[in-house]
Protein backbone atom coordinates (compact mmCIF):
# COMPACT_ATOMS: atom_id res chain seq x y z
CA UNK A 1 0.00 0.00 0.00
CA UNK A 2 1.28 3.33 -1.08
CA UNK A 3 0.27 7.07 0.58
CA UNK A 4 0.61 9.87 -1.77
CA UNK A 5 1.78 12.68 -0.51
CA UNK A 6 1.20 16.24 -1.88
CA UNK A 7 1.53 19.99 -0.68
CA UNK A 8 -1.49 20.35 -2.76
CA UNK A 9 -4.62 17.86 -3.52
CA UNK A 10 -5.48 17.81 -7.20
CA UNK A 11 -9.44 17.56 -7.73
CA UNK A 12 -10.33 18.21 -12.18
CA UNK A 13 -13.97 18.98 -12.81
CA UNK A 14 -14.82 18.11 -16.42
CA UNK A 15 -17.67 17.89 -18.35
CA UNK A 16 -18.19 14.38 -20.15
CA UNK A 17 -17.77 13.76 -23.50
CA UNK A 18 -18.90 11.47 -26.60
CA UNK A 19 -15.84 8.98 -25.47
CA UNK A 20 -15.73 8.64 -21.69
CA UNK A 21 -12.73 6.42 -21.70
CA UNK A 22 -11.17 10.12 -22.89
CA UNK A 23 -12.62 12.15 -20.41
CA UNK A 24 -11.60 10.19 -17.91
CA UNK A 25 -8.23 9.74 -19.38
CA UNK A 26 -7.84 13.67 -19.58
CA UNK A 27 -9.22 14.31 -16.32
CA UNK A 28 -6.40 11.82 -14.83
CA UNK A 29 -3.46 13.59 -17.02
CA UNK A 30 -4.45 16.74 -15.88
CA UNK A 31 -3.19 15.85 -12.15
CA UNK A 32 -0.08 13.58 -13.37
CA UNK A 33 -1.29 10.33 -15.27
CA UNK A 34 -2.52 7.04 -14.59
CA UNK A 35 0.83 5.92 -14.60
CA UNK A 36 1.59 8.50 -11.44
CA UNK A 37 -0.82 6.11 -9.36
CA UNK A 38 -0.45 2.95 -11.29
CA UNK A 39 2.62 0.43 -11.57
CA UNK A 40 3.23 -2.17 -14.04
CA UNK A 41 2.47 -5.43 -11.39
CA UNK A 42 0.24 -3.55 -8.96
CA UNK A 43 -3.03 -4.87 -7.15
CA UNK A 44 -5.76 -2.69 -8.17
CA UNK A 45 -8.99 -2.35 -5.73
CA UNK A 46 -11.97 -0.41 -7.77
CA UNK A 47 -14.93 0.36 -5.30
CA UNK A 48 -18.45 1.87 -7.02
CA UNK A 49 -21.43 2.91 -4.92
CA UNK A 50 -23.99 0.38 -5.25
CA UNK A 51 -26.58 0.86 -2.66
CA UNK A 52 -29.44 -1.17 -2.71
CA UNK A 53 -28.86 -2.36 -6.33
CA UNK A 54 -30.23 0.66 -7.87
CA UNK A 55 -30.03 1.56 -11.57
CA UNK A 56 -28.06 4.23 -12.41
CA UNK A 57 -30.58 6.29 -14.02
CA UNK A 58 -32.03 6.67 -10.45
CA UNK A 59 -28.28 8.44 -9.79
CA UNK A 60 -28.01 6.38 -6.87
CA UNK A 61 -25.53 3.88 -8.47
CA UNK A 62 -21.96 3.79 -10.37
CA UNK A 63 -22.87 2.86 -13.76
CA UNK A 64 -20.88 -0.07 -14.70
CA UNK A 65 -19.91 1.55 -18.34
CA UNK A 66 -18.40 4.27 -16.31
CA UNK A 67 -16.50 1.75 -14.07
CA UNK A 68 -16.01 0.07 -17.74
CA UNK A 69 -14.13 2.86 -18.79
CA UNK A 70 -12.10 3.23 -15.28
CA UNK A 71 -10.99 0.03 -15.57
CA UNK A 72 -9.73 0.49 -19.34
CA UNK A 73 -7.66 3.17 -18.29
CA UNK A 74 -6.23 1.48 -15.16
CA UNK A 75 -4.98 -1.30 -17.56
CA UNK A 76 -2.85 1.20 -19.74
CA UNK A 77 -0.95 1.20 -16.94
CA UNK A 78 -0.25 -2.52 -17.34
CA UNK A 79 -1.20 -3.84 -13.45
CA UNK A 80 -1.07 -7.26 -12.01
CA UNK A 81 -4.71 -7.64 -11.08
CA UNK A 82 -7.76 -5.34 -11.21
CA UNK A 83 -10.36 -6.25 -8.37
CA UNK A 84 -13.89 -4.70 -8.89
CA UNK A 85 -15.91 -4.91 -5.40
CA UNK A 86 -18.71 -3.71 -3.29
CA UNK A 87 -20.65 -4.50 -0.19
CA UNK A 88 -24.17 -2.60 -1.22
CA UNK A 89 -25.98 -2.31 2.12
CA UNK A 90 -28.25 -3.06 3.98
CA UNK A 91 -31.21 -2.76 1.23
CA UNK A 92 -29.79 -5.61 -0.77
CA UNK A 93 -27.72 -8.49 -1.03
CA UNK A 94 -24.83 -7.65 -2.70
CA UNK A 95 -24.49 -10.03 -5.32
CA UNK A 96 -27.79 -9.48 -6.29
CA UNK A 97 -26.70 -5.69 -7.03
CA UNK A 98 -23.45 -6.28 -8.82
CA UNK A 99 -25.73 -8.67 -11.18
CA UNK A 100 -28.56 -6.33 -11.46
CA UNK A 101 -26.45 -3.32 -12.19
CA UNK A 102 -23.91 -5.15 -14.60
CA UNK A 103 -20.98 -5.75 -12.82
CA UNK A 104 -21.06 -9.47 -12.86
CA UNK A 105 -20.82 -8.94 -16.93
CA UNK A 106 -18.71 -6.38 -17.07
CA UNK A 107 -16.37 -8.71 -15.20
CA UNK A 108 -16.24 -11.30 -18.12
CA UNK A 109 -15.81 -8.85 -20.60
CA UNK A 110 -12.57 -7.31 -18.97
CA UNK A 111 -11.58 -10.25 -17.10
CA UNK A 112 -11.32 -8.68 -14.34
CA UNK A 113 -12.28 -10.17 -10.53
CA UNK A 114 -15.40 -9.03 -9.08
CA UNK A 115 -15.72 -9.43 -5.34
CA UNK A 116 -18.84 -9.54 -3.40
CA UNK A 117 -17.79 -8.07 -0.10
CA UNK A 118 -20.68 -9.74 1.83
CA UNK A 119 -18.28 -12.87 1.59
CA UNK A 120 -15.29 -10.85 1.69
CA UNK A 121 -12.72 -11.74 4.50
CA UNK A 122 -12.08 -9.01 7.01
CA UNK A 123 -8.97 -7.69 9.30
CA UNK A 124 -8.91 -5.56 12.10
CA UNK A 125 -6.71 -2.51 11.38
CA UNK A 126 -5.89 -0.72 14.44
CA UNK A 127 -6.37 3.34 13.80
CA UNK A 128 -4.87 5.97 16.13
CA UNK A 129 -7.20 8.16 17.64
CA UNK A 130 -9.98 6.97 16.23
CA UNK A 131 -13.44 9.24 16.60
CA UNK A 132 -15.23 6.10 16.41
CA UNK A 133 -13.91 3.02 17.97
CA UNK A 134 -9.65 1.74 17.52
CA UNK A 135 -10.28 -1.47 15.53
CA UNK A 136 -12.01 -0.85 12.19
CA UNK A 137 -13.26 -4.59 10.03
CA UNK A 138 -11.68 -4.13 6.27
CA UNK A 139 -11.94 -6.09 3.56
CA UNK A 140 -8.59 -8.07 3.30
CA UNK A 141 -8.78 -7.81 -0.65
CA UNK A 142 -8.41 -3.52 -0.11
CA UNK A 143 -6.35 -3.55 2.54
CA UNK A 144 -3.52 -6.03 0.35
CA UNK A 145 -4.11 -4.02 -2.70
CA UNK A 146 -1.22 -1.18 -3.97
CA UNK A 147 -4.11 1.03 -5.45
CA UNK A 148 -7.47 1.90 -4.09
CA UNK A 149 -9.54 3.44 -6.81
CA UNK A 150 -12.85 5.21 -5.34
CA UNK A 151 -15.86 5.37 -7.65
CA UNK A 152 -18.48 7.22 -6.30
CA UNK A 153 -21.29 9.20 -7.37
CA UNK A 154 -22.76 12.90 -6.34
CA UNK A 155 -25.87 12.38 -3.79
CA UNK A 156 -27.38 14.20 -0.99
CA UNK A 157 -27.03 12.15 2.22
CA UNK A 158 -30.40 12.82 5.13
CA UNK A 159 -27.37 11.50 7.35
CA UNK A 160 -24.02 13.21 6.76
CA UNK A 161 -25.09 16.19 4.08
CA UNK A 162 -23.33 14.84 1.03
CA UNK A 163 -22.20 11.15 0.13
CA UNK A 164 -19.33 11.45 -2.34
CA UNK A 165 -15.85 10.16 -1.51
CA UNK A 166 -15.08 9.23 1.75
CA UNK A 167 -19.15 8.17 2.42
CA UNK A 168 -18.18 5.83 -0.52
CA UNK A 169 -15.76 4.00 1.60
CA UNK A 170 -18.85 3.24 4.27
CA UNK A 171 -19.87 0.67 2.04
CA UNK A 172 -16.70 -1.56 2.93
CA UNK A 173 -17.65 -1.74 6.30
CA UNK A 174 -19.55 -5.18 7.39
CA UNK A 175 -23.37 -4.27 7.92
CA UNK A 176 -23.41 -5.16 11.10
CA UNK A 177 -21.15 -1.85 11.81
CA UNK A 178 -22.98 -0.42 9.46
CA UNK A 179 -26.18 -0.80 11.28
CA UNK A 180 -24.36 0.17 14.87
CA UNK A 181 -22.52 3.60 13.73
CA UNK A 182 -25.86 4.88 12.37
CA UNK A 183 -27.99 3.36 15.92
CA UNK A 184 -25.24 5.58 17.70
CA UNK A 185 -25.10 8.81 15.85
CA UNK A 186 -21.46 7.90 14.72
CA UNK A 187 -21.55 7.61 10.84
CA UNK A 188 -19.44 10.63 10.43
CA UNK A 189 -17.03 9.72 12.83
CA UNK A 190 -16.69 6.08 11.25
CA UNK A 191 -15.82 7.48 8.33
CA UNK A 192 -12.86 9.05 9.40
CA UNK A 193 -11.55 6.01 10.99
CA UNK A 194 -12.31 4.34 7.56
CA UNK A 195 -10.31 7.07 5.67
CA UNK A 196 -7.49 6.43 8.44
CA UNK A 197 -7.75 2.67 7.85
CA UNK A 198 -7.55 2.88 3.97
CA UNK A 199 -7.73 6.42 1.82
CA UNK A 200 -8.40 6.24 -1.65
CA UNK A 201 -5.56 7.06 -3.87
CA UNK A 202 -7.22 8.26 -7.04
CA UNK A 203 -10.93 8.93 -7.19
CA UNK A 204 -13.44 8.94 -10.29
CA UNK A 205 -16.75 10.88 -9.33
CA UNK A 206 -19.81 10.18 -12.00
CA UNK A 207 -21.67 13.27 -11.53
CA UNK A 208 -23.30 12.61 -15.09
CA UNK A 209 -26.28 12.07 -12.91
CA UNK A 210 -27.06 12.81 -9.18
CA UNK A 211 -29.15 12.14 -6.32
CA UNK A 212 -30.69 15.11 -5.14
CA UNK A 213 -32.66 15.52 -1.67
CA UNK A 214 -33.02 13.69 0.87
CA UNK A 215 -31.19 10.49 -1.00
CA UNK A 216 -28.84 9.25 1.49
CA UNK A 217 -28.58 5.22 1.25
CA UNK A 218 -32.22 4.37 -0.49
CA UNK A 219 -34.13 7.25 -1.39
CA UNK A 220 -33.43 7.93 -4.99
CA UNK A 221 -36.46 9.88 -5.95
CA UNK A 222 -35.11 13.08 -7.07
CA UNK A 223 -32.33 12.09 -10.11
CA UNK A 224 -30.39 15.50 -11.30
CA UNK A 225 -28.57 15.60 -14.37
CA UNK A 226 -25.33 17.56 -12.58
CA UNK A 227 -23.41 16.37 -16.55
CA UNK A 228 -20.27 16.28 -14.38
CA UNK A 229 -16.99 14.22 -13.86
CA UNK A 230 -14.45 14.61 -11.07
CA UNK A 231 -10.93 13.38 -10.77
CA UNK A 232 -8.92 13.74 -7.98
CA UNK A 233 -6.21 12.06 -5.37
CA UNK A 234 -7.81 13.34 -2.25
CA UNK A 235 -10.99 12.25 -1.19
CA UNK A 236 -11.20 14.82 1.49
CA UNK A 237 -10.83 17.16 -1.43
CA UNK A 238 -13.28 15.75 -3.89
CA UNK A 239 -15.60 16.15 -1.17
CA UNK A 240 -14.92 19.84 -0.30
CA UNK A 241 -15.02 20.85 -3.62
CA UNK A 242 -18.24 18.56 -3.98
CA UNK A 243 -19.96 20.26 -1.66
CA UNK A 244 -19.98 23.89 -3.01
CA UNK A 245 -20.24 22.20 -6.68
CA UNK A 246 -23.93 20.42 -5.25
CA UNK A 247 -24.43 23.98 -3.66
CA UNK A 248 -24.75 22.27 -0.35
CA UNK A 249 -23.72 23.73 3.14
CA UNK A 250 -20.27 22.93 3.09
CA UNK A 251 -20.01 22.65 7.41
CA UNK A 252 -19.90 18.97 6.98
CA UNK A 253 -17.82 17.49 10.24
CA UNK A 254 -16.42 14.61 9.22
CA UNK A 255 -14.78 16.73 5.95
CA UNK A 256 -13.46 18.82 8.76
CA UNK A 257 -12.44 16.18 10.82
CA UNK A 258 -10.67 14.52 8.04
CA UNK A 259 -8.50 17.64 7.37
CA UNK A 260 -8.07 17.64 10.94
CA UNK A 261 -6.35 14.81 11.01
CA UNK A 262 -4.18 15.35 7.76
CA UNK A 263 -6.11 12.97 6.10
CA UNK A 264 -6.59 15.12 3.38
CA UNK A 265 -7.44 19.19 2.72
CA UNK A 266 -11.14 20.99 2.75
CA UNK A 267 -9.04 24.49 2.14
CA UNK A 268 -9.80 25.76 -1.12
CA UNK A 269 -6.81 27.47 -1.12
CA UNK A 270 -4.64 24.21 -1.12
CA UNK A 271 -6.21 22.54 -3.80
CA UNK A 272 -5.46 22.87 -7.19
CA UNK A 273 -9.11 22.92 -9.51
CA UNK A 274 -8.11 22.09 -13.13
CA UNK A 275 -10.95 21.86 -15.67
CA UNK A 276 -14.09 23.99 -14.97
CA UNK A 277 -14.06 26.35 -12.07
CA UNK A 278 -16.34 25.48 -9.20
CA UNK A 279 -19.20 28.59 -10.00
CA UNK A 280 -19.34 26.81 -13.78
CA UNK A 281 -19.33 23.41 -12.80
CA UNK A 282 -21.97 24.30 -9.92
CA UNK A 283 -25.45 22.88 -10.42
CA UNK A 284 -27.74 23.37 -6.79
CA UNK A 285 -28.88 19.83 -5.73
CA UNK A 286 -31.95 19.66 -3.35
CA UNK A 287 -31.31 19.64 0.12
CA UNK A 288 -32.95 16.89 2.14
CA UNK A 289 -34.55 20.08 3.79
CA UNK A 290 -36.21 21.32 0.57
CA UNK A 291 -37.72 17.88 -0.44
CA UNK A 292 -39.46 17.33 3.04
CA UNK A 293 -40.93 20.14 3.03
CA UNK A 294 -42.05 19.82 -0.35
CA UNK A 295 -43.01 16.72 0.55
CA UNK A 296 -45.36 17.91 2.72
CA UNK A 297 -46.60 20.35 0.66
CA UNK A 298 -44.87 23.02 3.50
CA UNK A 299 -46.32 21.46 6.43
CA UNK A 300 -42.73 20.87 7.72
CA UNK A 301 -40.71 23.40 7.70
CA UNK A 302 -37.27 23.40 7.99
CA UNK A 303 -34.91 26.07 8.52
CA UNK A 304 -31.28 26.01 8.25
CA UNK A 305 -29.23 28.76 9.94
CA UNK A 306 -25.81 28.06 8.58
CA UNK A 307 -25.46 24.46 10.69
CA UNK A 308 -23.17 22.31 10.83
CA UNK A 309 -24.18 18.49 9.65
CA UNK A 310 -24.74 17.62 13.63
CA UNK A 311 -27.89 19.52 14.09
CA UNK A 312 -28.40 19.62 10.12
CA UNK A 313 -28.74 15.75 10.22
CA UNK A 314 -30.51 15.30 13.52
CA UNK A 315 -33.15 17.55 11.79
CA UNK A 316 -33.77 16.33 8.41
CA UNK A 317 -33.46 12.73 9.28
CA UNK A 318 -35.94 12.57 12.00
CA UNK A 319 -38.29 15.04 10.13
CA UNK A 320 -37.31 12.48 7.20
CA UNK A 321 -39.80 10.03 8.10
CA UNK A 322 -42.83 12.77 7.64
CA UNK A 323 -42.14 13.13 3.73
CA UNK A 324 -44.54 10.11 3.32
CA UNK A 325 -46.91 11.05 5.67
CA UNK A 326 -49.99 12.47 3.66
CA UNK A 327 -50.23 16.49 3.83
CA UNK A 328 -53.63 16.47 4.91
CA UNK A 329 -52.60 14.27 8.25
CA UNK A 330 -50.27 16.75 8.93
CA UNK A 331 -50.05 19.92 10.79
CA UNK A 332 -47.78 22.70 10.35
CA UNK A 333 -44.62 22.47 12.35
CA UNK A 334 -41.27 24.90 12.18
CA UNK A 335 -37.98 23.22 12.93
CA UNK A 336 -34.60 25.86 13.22
CA UNK A 337 -31.43 25.12 13.54
CA UNK A 338 -28.08 26.68 13.70
CA UNK A 339 -26.41 29.87 14.97
CA UNK A 340 -26.81 32.23 12.36
CA UNK A 341 -29.61 35.14 12.48
CA UNK A 342 -33.25 33.62 11.71
CA UNK A 343 -35.75 36.30 9.75
CA UNK A 344 -38.74 35.58 12.70
CA UNK A 345 -41.72 34.73 11.24
CA UNK A 346 -44.83 37.20 12.71
CA UNK A 347 -46.52 35.56 14.28
CA UNK A 348 -44.22 33.03 15.41
CA UNK A 349 -45.98 29.35 14.80
CA UNK A 350 -46.72 27.68 18.56
CA UNK A 351 -45.43 24.38 17.24
CA UNK A 352 -41.87 25.63 16.73
CA UNK A 353 -38.68 23.57 17.68
CA UNK A 354 -35.34 25.12 18.05
CA UNK A 355 -32.65 22.45 18.11
CA UNK A 356 -29.42 22.89 19.49
CA UNK A 357 -26.83 24.64 21.79
CA UNK A 358 -25.33 26.89 18.73
CA UNK A 359 -29.04 28.56 18.48
CA UNK A 360 -28.57 32.36 19.35
CA UNK A 361 -30.20 33.12 22.99
CA UNK A 362 -32.52 35.08 21.95
CA UNK A 363 -34.67 32.96 19.59
CA UNK A 364 -35.03 30.14 22.37
CA UNK A 365 -37.85 31.48 24.19
CA UNK A 366 -39.99 31.77 20.70
CA UNK A 367 -40.60 28.41 20.63
CA UNK A 368 -39.74 24.91 22.44
CA UNK A 369 -36.24 24.98 22.51
CA UNK A 370 -34.33 21.48 22.95
CA UNK A 371 -30.51 21.77 23.62
CA UNK A 372 -27.70 19.68 23.30
CA UNK A 373 -25.10 19.24 21.16
CA UNK A 374 -26.50 17.10 18.96
CA UNK A 375 -29.86 17.36 20.89
CA UNK A 376 -31.29 14.54 21.99
CA UNK A 377 -33.41 12.12 19.35
CA UNK A 378 -36.04 11.21 22.08
CA UNK A 379 -36.07 14.72 23.50
CA UNK A 380 -36.61 15.72 19.90
CA UNK A 381 -39.29 13.08 19.48
CA UNK A 382 -41.05 13.59 21.93
CA UNK A 383 -41.43 16.82 21.02
CA UNK A 384 -42.51 16.30 17.87
CA UNK A 385 -45.68 13.80 19.35
CA UNK A 386 -46.46 16.33 22.25
CA UNK A 387 -47.31 18.88 18.84
CA UNK A 388 -48.96 15.99 17.39
CA UNK A 389 -47.86 16.78 13.91
CA UNK A 390 -49.50 13.83 12.67
CA UNK A 391 -53.46 13.54 13.14
CA UNK A 392 -53.77 11.40 16.37
CA UNK A 393 -57.28 9.75 15.16
CA UNK A 394 -55.73 6.27 14.21
CA UNK A 395 -53.69 6.53 17.73
CA UNK A 396 -56.47 7.01 19.91
CA UNK A 397 -58.47 4.52 17.97
CA UNK A 398 -55.81 1.92 18.46
CA UNK A 399 -55.50 2.43 22.16
CA UNK A 400 -59.05 2.05 22.67
CA UNK A 401 -59.22 -1.69 21.35
CA UNK A 402 -55.82 -2.09 23.03
CA UNK A 403 -57.31 -2.01 26.35
CA UNK A 404 -59.21 -4.69 26.37
CA UNK A 405 -56.16 -6.97 26.05
CA UNK A 406 -53.75 -7.65 28.99
CA UNK A 407 -49.98 -6.78 28.48
CA UNK A 408 -49.29 -10.29 28.47
CA UNK A 409 -51.03 -11.20 25.27
CA UNK A 410 -49.39 -7.88 24.25
CA UNK A 411 -45.73 -8.52 25.37
CA UNK A 412 -44.34 -10.29 21.46
CA UNK A 413 -45.43 -7.23 19.75
CA UNK A 414 -44.86 -3.15 18.36
CA UNK A 415 -47.97 -1.17 17.23
CA UNK A 416 -47.42 2.22 15.31
CA UNK A 417 -49.85 4.78 14.57
CA UNK A 418 -49.31 8.42 13.92
CA UNK A 419 -46.00 8.19 12.60
CA UNK A 420 -44.67 7.04 16.85
CA UNK A 421 -44.37 3.53 18.42
CA UNK A 422 -47.81 3.97 20.48
CA UNK A 423 -46.91 0.56 21.99
CA UNK A 424 -44.16 -1.95 22.96
CA UNK A 425 -44.23 -5.37 24.20
CA UNK A 426 -42.32 -6.54 26.94
CA UNK A 427 -40.31 -9.48 24.87
CA UNK A 428 -40.21 -7.14 21.78
CA UNK A 429 -37.14 -5.99 20.87
CA UNK A 430 -37.95 -3.65 17.88
CA UNK A 431 -35.86 -5.60 15.12
CA UNK A 432 -35.72 -6.15 11.64
CA UNK A 433 -37.67 -9.55 12.35
CA UNK A 434 -40.20 -8.80 15.11
CA UNK A 435 -44.16 -8.48 15.57
CA UNK A 436 -45.02 -5.26 14.02
CA UNK A 437 -49.10 -3.99 13.98
CA UNK A 438 -49.01 -0.62 12.00
CA UNK A 439 -52.18 1.10 12.13
CA UNK A 440 -53.63 4.15 9.56
CA UNK A 441 -52.55 5.44 6.23
CA UNK A 442 -49.27 7.51 8.03
CA UNK A 443 -47.96 4.22 8.30
CA UNK A 444 -47.98 2.77 4.98
CA UNK A 445 -44.27 4.29 4.27
CA UNK A 446 -42.58 3.12 6.62
CA UNK A 447 -43.88 -0.59 6.35
CA UNK A 448 -42.53 -0.60 2.47
CA UNK A 449 -39.20 0.36 4.43
CA UNK A 450 -38.99 -1.43 7.57
CA UNK A 451 -39.70 -4.73 4.78
CA UNK A 452 -37.34 -3.71 2.36
CA UNK A 453 -34.37 -2.73 5.17
CA UNK A 454 -35.10 -6.45 6.10
CA UNK A 455 -34.47 -7.93 2.86
CA UNK A 456 -30.58 -8.31 3.21
CA UNK A 457 -30.08 -9.02 6.74
CA UNK A 458 -32.80 -11.37 7.26
CA UNK A 459 -34.68 -14.24 5.69
CA UNK A 460 -38.06 -13.27 7.01
CA UNK A 461 -41.56 -13.04 5.35
CA UNK A 462 -42.63 -9.56 6.17
CA UNK A 463 -46.07 -11.20 5.54
CA UNK A 464 -46.16 -13.05 8.28
CA UNK A 465 -44.42 -10.56 11.04
CA UNK A 466 -46.06 -7.33 10.02
CA UNK A 467 -49.46 -6.77 9.64
CA UNK A 468 -50.77 -2.68 8.25
CA UNK A 469 -54.08 -1.72 8.59
CA UNK A 470 -54.86 1.11 6.63
CA UNK A 471 -57.62 4.00 7.29
CA UNK A 472 -57.81 7.37 8.46
CA UNK A 473 -59.14 5.88 11.25
CA UNK A 474 -59.60 2.43 10.27
CA UNK A 475 -62.97 0.99 12.46
CA UNK A 476 -62.90 -0.57 15.54
CA UNK A 477 -63.28 -3.73 14.45
CA UNK A 478 -60.62 -3.17 11.34
CA UNK A 479 -58.15 -2.41 14.44
CA UNK A 480 -59.29 -5.00 16.51
CA UNK A 481 -59.11 -7.89 13.42
CA UNK A 482 -55.55 -6.94 12.61
CA UNK A 483 -54.72 -6.74 16.24
CA UNK A 484 -55.99 -10.51 16.37
CA UNK A 485 -53.93 -11.15 13.43
CA UNK A 486 -50.92 -10.19 14.79
CA UNK A 487 -51.20 -11.61 18.05
CA UNK A 488 -52.40 -15.20 16.35
CA UNK A 489 -48.58 -14.96 14.69
CA UNK A 490 -47.05 -14.15 18.38
CA UNK A 491 -48.70 -18.13 19.69
CA UNK A 492 -47.47 -19.67 16.06
CA UNK A 493 -43.57 -18.88 16.98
Amino acid sequence: MRTNVHPFSDVCLLRPGEDLLATLREGVDAIGGISKYVHPGDTVFIKPNLTAGMPASTGGTTDVFFAEAVVELVKEAQPGRILVGECSGNESRSIESLTNCGYIDMGKRQGVEILDLDKAEFVDVHVDRPLYREIVHMPKAVMEADVFISLPVLKNHVSVGITVAMKNSFGLVPDDDKLNAHRNNAVEEILVDIAKARRADLIFADGRIGAEGIAGGTHFKKPIAANLIMVGNDPVAIDAVAARVMDQNPRVRYIQWAAMEGLGYDNLDYIKLHGLSIEEAKVHFLTPAEEITGDSQGKVRLCDLESCSKCRAAAEGAMSRFSAVPASLLATVDVVYGPGKWDVPSPVNPRTLLLGDCIRPEYRALGHWIPGCPVDSEAYMKAMSDFDVVCTKCMDATQAVMARFTEEELKEIRVLAANRTIFRGANNKAAVDDLLLAIGDCQAGYCRNHARRGHKISDVDFDKTMVFQPGCPPTADEIENSLREILSRAKER
